[in-house]
């Protein structure tokens, strides 16, 4: 029996399958509003929240995502194609979880962060909406101290939200 027919097929069958694997993959950012490459500034974001500090996290940990992420180069000075605003709208402690024999008492809890962000180019806003970011802490002790030490956390997957929000658009 000749196996060169079904090994010419098989053949035939990956070529077909490594040739459209490629199919609708683009480079670069997805969103057609915001290209890569361009310049964005970070204004200030001012918090509604009664968390100190929130501002000056959020801030730092979006500044240091754009440069991470590489889509956007972060404008220090001058003129930014892209001027982002925003404001932390809310900041809350949520319990996730509780003791075994006592299910009224929490024993972790969900910091949330949420921020309305808009993005301008001139004077057309090319992204509007709210962003957040959480991180779980485990209840100890002292909860203030270990919320405080979560909020960075938190921060940090606000901006990664963030950025990836601006370089891929809204879903």
């Amino acid at each position: 029996m000749k196996r060169w027919p079904l090994q010419c097929c098989a053949v035939g069958l990956l070529g077909i399958v490594a040739l459209a694997a490629g199919c609708a993959y683009k480079l670069g950012p997805t969103n057609q509003q915001i290209a890569g490459g361009e310049t964005i500034a970070i204004e200030y974001f001012p918090s509604e929240a009664l968390e100190p500090g929130l501002s000056d996290l959020v801030i730092t940990a979006v500044r240091r995502e754009i440069q991470r992420d590489g889509t956007f180069r972060l404008a220090t000075r001058g003129s930014a194609d892209v001027v982002v605003t925003g404001t932390i709208v809310h900041y809350t402690r949520i319990p996730i979880g509780s003791k075994r024999d006592d299910v009224l008492t929490p024993t972790d809890y969900d910091v949330r962060i949420t921020a309305r962000v808009k993005a301008m180019r001139g004077m057309s806003t090319v992204y509007q909406g709210d962003v957040s970011g959480s991180a779980q802490v485990i209840f100890n002790a002292d909860l203030n101290n270990a919320e405080r030490e979560n909020n960075p956390v938190a921060a940090e997957n606000l901006a990664r939200n963030l950025v990836s929000a601006l370089a891929n658009g809204a879903w």
